[in-house]
């Protein structure tokens, strides 16, 4: 069997740092698990069910008024964006408010202006009213965190960007981020097997073994048929991340397995990680690792981590913290009429 050798220090110049990722299929990118046959996935689906369920019972939805009001809503953007969040409330008004029509005037994923109509609603004023909050919301939020991962997207000419488990509305975070052109990353824990700090720890402990061992021997006999679509291991220095890849291209080669690991390259800053990069390049490591930087990656710091060579960036700075799109929906008084008493 050919193995890789030892690390060093590679002392080639900056033509090693070009980026891997047209060469290495990026495995972050899971949309096509939420988007089928031109609609929603089951698993997005599920998503949108639970939290629309949940976003109302919380609110009360308490209709109010008289069902014999009909009145014309429409949604306004007093921001400009991307809009996000049509899909999830089709959802709410087909399953709890089928008698209410939509006139959608932007698609999902569209940029608007301040003033934009977004939507019109047509239907009775009451089950309009009882819904307002929690489609505003929706939208609003939704919106804010496609219009922010834009940004990021735009601002990072080419680098990949992804969004992180650190979510407030799980999946639907997720769809927000896509829409804004950020990848995904795993949607759910079973989505891929991800091994950080945490999970090395109790590993170390149950082999009672050092962290590097313990980790080459999960690299050697884990059926990675059993873990999910991909594989991430996070790594906090550049002799670990050496010796993880290693260990990896080692198996590959022996086994004629064609599987990329992710290597996650956690709060090192840039420089360290465009060590890291270059060590894992300098050995050709990179026909079966993909490089991600995670941790304290900063909107401002950009361009140093463009420089870096890696391959992804991970943040929740995309979705977490993020403020919603303001949006309004005002009623059309030209629109209202009331239907004919039954008595």
């Amino acid at each position: 069997m050919t193995e890789f050798g030892d690390s060093e220090t590679p002392d080639a110049g900056e033509e090693v740092l070009a980026t891997t990722a047209h060469r290495v299929r990026l495995p972050h990118d899971r949309a096509s698990d939420l988007w089928m046959d031109d609609s929603p996935s089951p698993i997005l689906t599920e998503s949108m069910e639970r939290w629309v369920r949940t976003l109302l019972e919380d609110d009360g939805y308490h209709p109010i008024g008289q069902t014999r009001v009909l009145v014309r809503a429409r949604v306004i953007a007093k921001q400009e964006g991307v809009l996000c969040g049509s899909h999830v409330v089709n959802h709410l008004l087909r399953t709890r408010l089928p008698d209410v029509q939509m006139s959608w005037h932007k698609r999902e994923g569209e940029r608007f202006q301040i003033d934009d109509t977004l939507l019109i609603l047509d239907g009775a004023a009451l089950e309009i009213l009882a819904v307002e909050r929690v489609l505003i919301n929706l939208i609003g939020r939704m919106s804010g965190i496609a219009t922010e991962t834009e940004r990021w997207v735009n601002r990072l000419n080419g680098l990949r960007v992804a969004s992180t488990r650190k979510t407030a509305w799980g999946i639907l975070d997720k769809w927000a981020v896509h829409i804004g052109g950020g990848l995904t990353h795993r949607l759910r824990k079973s989505d891929a097997w991800m091994i950080k700090e945490n999970d090395q720890t109790v590993l170390k402990m149950n082999l009672e073994e050092s962290k590097k061992e313990t980790m080459q021997k999960w690299i050697t006999t884990t059926d990675l048929n059993k873990h999910g679509a991909f594989t991430v291991i996070e790594v906090d220095s550049i002799s670990m991340a050496n010796v993880i890849a290693k260990s990896w291209c080692n198996r590959m080669m022996e086994t004629e397995e064609d599987r990329v690991l992710v290597i996650m390259l956690d709060n090192m800053g840039p420089a360290k990680t465009k060590e890291a990069v270059l060590d894992i390049q300098s050995h050709g490591y990179n026909q079966w690792i993909c490089t991600e930087a995670s941790g304290n990656i900063r909107f401002e710091d950009l361009d140093d981590w463009m420089a870096t060579g890696v391959d992804v960036l991970s943040t929740s700075s995309m979705n977490m913290g993020v403020r919603s799109i303001d949006i309004s929906m005002l009623i059309d008084e030209s629109g209202v009429r009331t239907l004919p008493s039954e008595d």
